[in-house]
């Protein structure tokens, strides 16, 4: 009898050690991420690539070739395509943004211009009690932004060359490794709540494998259609504006509007409030229209089952944590919470049972 005693309180211990251990080992993952500079944003490309491509290495490898060599052979393939995209599109980019670069002082005096007409219907329907000067002070930060927008555009890139090194390092290693960390990982897991961890890692990494083709897929078809609204309507940086239309549209419910807003801009500044701007507001309805009644609920809807309320609140938690990064995984983090919480509460009442 006290043996047996001995033994289950041995088997409990080494149950704690476990837990410990695997608790211990997702913590200083977790805060790693947070800590080291350029790490999560290096993770967060990382884990995008790495879904994007593991359904090819998984379908090569069941071929019959080495998981090593259908990872070499998909990163040549994907290293190759996305270089000659780069290679095509990079000199559309550089002649549009240096045109931006020499036409953003027009765009200021515009600007100004705008603001002295709104500030004199301002001081001329006050009778006097108030006088607004709206000029001076939209010159100067509209002078300072856009100087730092475009003379920290370059610094802002060379500053990111860590993360162009990491993520494919990152990449690389979680398509060859990944299955043999979780494996590992699993190992120190005791048993009591294996089969809670082992369906934990599989809801989640297939919920997030979708949401990020899902997201991903959407974001390339609005940012088409953009594309080919504003270059049909002869609208000028047609490609800069698609692809930060493209961008934004990763963030909830706000990302639209950030997105046509320079677009706007553009058309207010130059030519006023007119049928040039409803041609442009147009393509961008058109485009919010297409995702909204075909793209979310065809290929977005069912990934992530989250109420409104809910997205809107850890949106706007993500953004007051860490910025735009933040709005963008806000989204798979509370899912992937909802999916924890909900197995959790399930195996104690389970267990309770």
């Amino acid at each position: 009898m006290i043996q047996a005693i001995d033994i289950d309180s041995r088997v409990r211990r080494q149950h704690w050690i476990q837990l410990i251990v695997f608790i211990s080992i997702v913590v200083l993952g977790l805060t790693s991420l947070f800590v080291i500079n350029n790490l999560l944003l290096s993770f967060v490309v990382a884990l995008v690539c790495t879904y994007i491509v593991s359904p090819a290495v998984s379908y090569l490898e069941s071929a019959g070739l080495s998981r090593l060599a259908v990872i070499l052979i998909v990163y040549v393939l994907f290293s190759t395509c996305a270089g000659l995209a780069i290679w095509a599109i990079s000199p559309f980019f550089i002649d549009q943004f240096q045109s931006l670069k020499q036409s953003l002082p027009s765009y200021v005096d515009g600007a100004v211009k705008l603001a002295d007409r709104l500030t004199q219907t301002l001081n001329a329907n006050d009778s006097g009690l108030f006088h607004v000067n709206l000029s001076e002070q939209l010159r100067t930060l509209l002078t300072s932004q856009s100087t730092k927008l475009v003379e920290g555009l370059p610094s802002f890139l060379s500053s990111s060359a860590s993360v162009l090194v990491l993520s494919p390092l990152l990449g690389f290693f979680m398509l060859k490794d990944g299955r043999q960390i979780s494996r590992e990982l699993l190992r120190i897991v005791p048993n009591n709540i294996f089969e809670l961890i082992l369906s934990l890692q599989s809801q989640i990494s297939d919920q997030i494998a979708h949401f990020i083709r899902a997201r991903l897929l959407e974001s390339v078809i609005v940012g088409a259609v953009v594309l080919i609204g504003l270059w049909t309507i002869g609208f000028p940086f047609a490609i800069l504006l698609a692809a930060f239309a493209a961008i934004t549209n990763l963030i909830p419910y706000i990302g639209p509007l950030v997105g046509a807003a320079p677009a706007a801009l553009i058309v207010v500044v130059n030519s006023g409030i007119g049928l040039k701007l409803l041609f442009v507001l147009l393509v961008y309805v058109v485009a919010q229209l297409i995702d909204v009644f075909f793209i979310i609920p065809l290929v977005v809807a069912r990934v992530v089952n989250l109420h409104p309320i809910s997205v809107i609140l850890v949106v706007i938690l993500g953004a007051e944590v860490m910025g735009v990064l933040g709005m963008i995984i806000s989204i798979p983090v509370a899912a992937a919470l909802k999916v924890t919480l909900v197995n959790i509460y399930k195996h104690l009442t389970d267990y309770t049972v």
